[in-house]
């Protein structure tokens, strides 16, 4: 036994070993790269860069055998690492360290919770202190945030204008999907205007946006459940180079935004937690025929109960921690529903539980106050037959980062 552990540990550290010289190597490429192009770029163009060549570096990275995949945690620390030591191997020859501290600057004011943290001390000793204060400061925001959703409200817009280091304010947008297991921006990304950015997103979204507006954010909470303002612990994965390019700086500009308006205390939106729509979705079961109970503890093990589908359902619709964001309901999203279900339980009970989809669908729908139009829609994709375009990826799998029309 201790022969096999000691041989687990051994295969660890060498893989942790390969894959941070894989780290190194590309970062070197990078950083160096940006040395060379840094003289003639503006902080912002500079960071527009950064962004663009962190994206390209992690979509090779994704694209590789799963013993040289680097996490762009990985990759951020060999970035700060590179950039350290160019930082000494330029003091030692007495070489002039202005763009390298540039540099260090604008990568630092991109990165969010906790990487922002380990370029911290780095920052402290190869800047000012006012430089370093700034870092840690970062863009802010110069006016209203502003939103907008679908038809449905499953699909989301934030707008934000930031302050620029070397013209007129941009605004950045993030596109946020709600329809899959996780909450996620399946676009980010600076635009010159807030209506720039709506028409982005509008064109993305399709029709069911296209009467979509935008008005200053007032509801807190259901705000700080679209939008990360950190690297999350666990993640999807599955990142498209435009989505890894945004990654660090879509999370660091979150982080204000979200502090930008915790004052607004409103709470404006369609409220459901899962555990209330388990227990009003169980009683519509019982009064439309189903018995109480679960199949489990009947003894033919018979029809799954009222009780044992509407917690199923109750725990397979998503998100199921935002009650700000649970009882919303699409087209895209009960086709992804339907995967999820016919994927996660057995035949059988698979079945049972899309058979009840139509009525859970009319339950959220009275709830929300949807009309009947957008809820006939919904309908349609309740039973598998028809499949949601774009939410597969090229190997047939559902894909929870795919920016598809609603």
């Amino acid at each position: 036994m201790a022969d096999a552990f000691g041989g687990l540990f051994d295969y660890r550290r060498k893989l942790a070993e390969h894959r941070t010289a894989l780290a190194r190597d590309a970062a070197r490429a990078m950083i160096d790269g940006l040395i060379t192009v840094a003289p003639g770029r503006s902080d912002d163009e500079l960071e527009d860069d950064f962004c663009a060549r962190y994206g390209a570096a992690m979509t090779q990275f994704e694209g590789n055998a799963l013993e040289d995949m680097v996490s762009p945690e990985d990759f951020t620390h060999a970035l700060l690492a590179v950039i350290d030591e160019r930082l000494h191997e330029a003091a030692e020859a007495g070489a002039d360290v202005a763009v390298l501290q540039r540099l260090l600057t604008v990568v630092a004011g991109v990165l969010p919770v906790p990487l922002s943290e380990s370029a911290r001390d780095l920052v402290a000793r190869h800047v000012s202190a006012g430089a370093a204060k700034q870092v840690a400061r970062g863009r802010t925001v110069t006016g209203p945030v502003l939103w907008a959703h679908d038809v449905y409200g499953s699909r989301r817009a934030v707008v934000a204008p930031f302050t620029s280091s070397d013209g007129p304010d941009r605004w950045y947008l993030w596109d946020v999907d709600t329809c899959g297991y996780e909450v996620v921006a399946v676009h980010s990304g600076f635009y010159p205007s807030a209506e720039s950015a709506l028409a982005a997103w509008r064109e993305s979204v399709g029709q069911a946006a296209a009467g979509a507006a935008l008005i200053p954010v007032d509801d807190v909470e259901t705000l700080g459940s679209l939008l990360s303002g950190e690297v999350e612990r666990l993640r999807i994965g599955g990142e498209n180079e435009e989505q890894y390019a945004e990654f660090l700086r879509s999370r660091r500009l979150s982080r204000t935004v979200r502090e930008a308006v915790r004052r607004a205390r409103g709470r404006t939106s369609v409220r459901l937690t899962a555990a209330k729509a388990e227990a009003q979705f169980a009683q519509r079961l019982r009064e439309l025929g189903y018995h109480d109970g679960t199949a489990g503890d009947r003894p033919d093990a018979g029809p799954a109960g009222a009780d044992e589908l509407a917690a199923e359902m109750a725990e397979s619709w998503s998100p199921h921690d935002q009650a700000a964001l649970y009882p919303f309901c699409s087209p895209h999203k009960v086709a992804a529903t339907v995967l999820h279900l016919r994927d996660f339980y057995n035949d059988d009970f698979a079945a049972a539980l899309v058979a009840v989809l139509p009525e859970w669908i009319r339950f959220l729908a009275e709830h929300t106050g949807m009309a009947a139009e957008l809820t006939e829609r919904c309908l349609a994709y309740a039973s598998g037959e028809l499949q949601f375009p774009g939410i597969l990826d090229d190997k047939g799998r559902p894909n929870p980062m795919a920016r598809v029309a609603e």
